[in-house]
């Protein structure tokens, strides 16, 4: 599953890239390694990568900002979020600007394992064949096993988070969709505080909607309860 693959890694702290280097390499990944967040971005920019795995806590540009840069260029390789910290807040924070996962340090190596492998198989949309779209709404496809939605002949260029928010809501044309349901079907948990990771998703995918100009299909809010997936006439 992960032979082959390449990985960046922004982390200040040299023992911990020691031990995911170590980890990765057993696993036959290609380790690329920046030890702040200017580094980061700028291999990030420059790099192909099929997962970053970036640290909160950097030198120059924290982890935060490097990953709502990289969301703002459009960038939708999958981000894991390493951190020290405990505090919801901070996982909260990195979700909402994009990140797709986030590990708590320490780690065990299998569970970082466990985590790329599955942020890398949701991103990888090339290891299907691809057959017919599960779903289709006039010119908009979505394929889910390959993580891939074309409107017309533009692909989406949604991050796994966005795409799954996406399929679920588009599964079920009509069917309004509660925040913490969102949270729950989409990351697998829920927050205890506030959070307006799922809104910021949304707002996200509305944008790259647009920009392929939609006009028939889109996520309508549902004032005090969610959102719903609706097909214009």
């Amino acid at each position: 599953m992960l032979q082959g693959k390449k990985v960046l890694v922004v982390e200040d702290d040299q023992n911990v890239v020691e031990v995911i280097k170590a980890t990765l390499e057993l696993e036959s990944v290609a380790v690329e390694v920046a030890h702040d967040g200017d580094a980061g971005l700028q291999k990030a920019r420059a790099g192909q990568y099929d997962l970053i795995l970036l640290d909160i806590m950097l030198p120059q540009q924290d982890g935060f900002e490097v990953c709502r840069q990289l969301r703002s260029e459009g960038c939708d390789v999958p981000i894991i979020m390493l951190t020290a910290k405990v505090e919801e807040v901070d996982k909260v924070l990195g979700l909402e600007l994009g990140a797709d996962d986030y590990v708590t340090k320490p780690f065990s190596p299998r569970e970082l394992t466990a985590r790329c492998k599955a942020a890398m198989r949701r991103f990888d949309r090339s290891s299907t064949t691809q057959a017919g779209p599960e779903l289709q709404y006039g010119t908009l496809r979505i394929y889910p096993q390959q993580y891939k939605a074309q409107l017309g002949d533009v692909d989406l260029e949604l991050t796994p988070k966005e795409f799954e928010v996406f399929a679920l809501l588009a599964k079920h044309p009509g069917q309004t969709f509660t925040r913490d349901q969102i949270l729950d079907q989409v990351w697998g948990f829920e927050f205890t505080s506030e959070t307006r990771t799922v809104d910021e998703h949304v707002k996200r995918i509305r944008r790259k909607l647009k920009e392929v100009n939609c006009s028939h299909v889109g996520i309508k809010t549902i004032w005090g309860v969610g959102y719903q997936f609706e097909v214009q006439p």
